[in-house]
């Protein structure tokens, strides 16, 4: 008998799961609120049913009686997937794990109640905050929504004058209306960011690099990520050894993660950690670059099939979401002729025409471009002045 697969979302991000669950012979059913999503056109049903709406993707599942359940490359969708597969006994994380990783309050509280290096945080629900709150903790703070994705919403402040209007811009982007302001943590080099995959409890693959950020627009919406790091071994192997700590004492037991982390005097600040793939082709990029596909591994996993780690690549690449400075209308994307041998795929999320927003949060990309070089040096040469290499023509 064909098993079901239920799949939380139908946008660009969802397209390499979906087509890989159909590859696998399952019959693929996809809901979100927005029908003409192009995943949706390579489903086998799809309803119209926002995946952050937990009672409804209850009830469709109930309906369709689905053998898994997957949130891929979504934060908002992680917690509704993996509470419906408690509800119904199906495979999957625990709900438990799932909300603790894609909280940043409760995050926060249990890396600080187990002994992991933390910032000082507060979370504050509705508008019950006054200065007081304050008043241990060191300028500059970070503001931002405990349940939001895509940097939506994020806010440094350098004194409390400026805390109110960060705090109704996080507001704004929370679904429960909670916030969290903790201290900054500066970084050595970059931000490190990547994919996981965890198999029985174990992160048996991690491939981690270098966020990389338009300060001019935004500082905390990522554009690009490099791979590797350039952070070392050492930091890294302490990244993932730390990510292994969380993994173990919240009983995660399989699927793929999404890592965020830095390096502040020498110690350890795990960001966060998603319980899913990345976006922007994080996964398709790996792919690229050390031989492990994700996606596969996802549904070999739930189908009980072996996940092969062998023989994997340390290789060099990176993504590049293509982004404004400034909204406007779309009337064409040039990419450079020095650009083109490096581009192994291309995502267009906005067509000629179409209106685009400044890059004030990740859903404000134009495109993603996959990248893969020969060497660091190579890379290095194009990313570090990468917006020469793409141009964005407005009308």
């Amino acid at each position: 008998m064909i098993k079901k697969v239920l799949i939380l979302g139908g946008s660009h991000a969802q397209i390499p799961v979906i087509l890989e669950a159909k590859k696998q012979n399952l019959y693929v059913i996809t809901c979100d609120y927005l029908p003409d999503n192009p995943g949706h056109k390579l489903a086998d049903e799809y309803y119209n049913i926002s995946t952050t709406d937990v009672d409804a993707v209850l009830a469709l599942a109930e309906k369709v009686k689905p053998d898994f359940i997957i949130a891929y490359a979504s934060d908002p969708a992680a917690p509704v997937a993996a509470y419906v597969s408690d509800q119904l006994s199906l495979p999957g994380n625990t709900f438990h794990a799932v909300q603790v990783l894609s909280e940043k309050d409760q995050f926060r509280n249990f890396l600080s109640k187990n002994g992991f290096t933390v910032p000082r945080a507060i979370a504050i629900a509705g508008d019950d905050f006054h200065e007081e709150l304050f008043s241990e903790m060191q300028f500059p703070l970070i503001v931002k929504p405990t349940d939001s994705s895509g940097s939506k919403g994020v806010s440094k402040i350098d004194n409390f004058g400026q805390f109110l209007e960060a705090a109704k811009l996080a507001m704004a982007q929370s679904r429960k209306k909670r916030i969290i302001v903790e201290e900054f943590i500066d970084t050595n080099g970059e931000q490190i960011h990547g994919d996981g995959y965890v198999v029985d409890g174990q992160l048996v693959f991690s491939y981690l690099g270098d966020h990389h950020y338009n300060a001019a627009v935004n500082p905390f919406v990522p554009y690009s990520t490099t791979w590797p790091s350039k952070v070392g071994d050492k930091y890294i192997d302490a990244v993932n050894a730390e990510v292994q700590r969380v993994l173990s004492m919240l009983d995660f037991q399989n699927g793929g993660i999404n890592i965020e982390a830095r390096i502040h005097k020498g110690k350890v600040y795990l960001m966060e950690i998603g319980p899913r793939n990345g976006g922007n082709y994080v996964p398709q990029v790996l792919a690229y670059l050390t031989g492990f596909n994700m996606v596969k591994a996802l549904v070999d996993n739930l189908l009980g099939k072996k996940v092969e780690t062998d023989n994997l690549q340390r290789g060099y690449g990176a993504y590049y979401v293509v982004h404004s400075p400034v909204d406007g209308i779309l009337r064409n994307i040039n990419y450079q002729p020095a650009l083109q041998a490096y581009i192994k795929e291309t995502h267009q999320y906005v067509d000629k025409g179409g209106r685009i927003s400044s890059f004030q949060g990740s859903n404000a990309a134009i495109a993603v471009i996959i990248l893969q070089f020969a060497s660091s040096a190579e890379m290095d040469s194009i990313m570090c002045d990468i917006h020469r290499y793409v141009e964005v023509e407005l009308e």
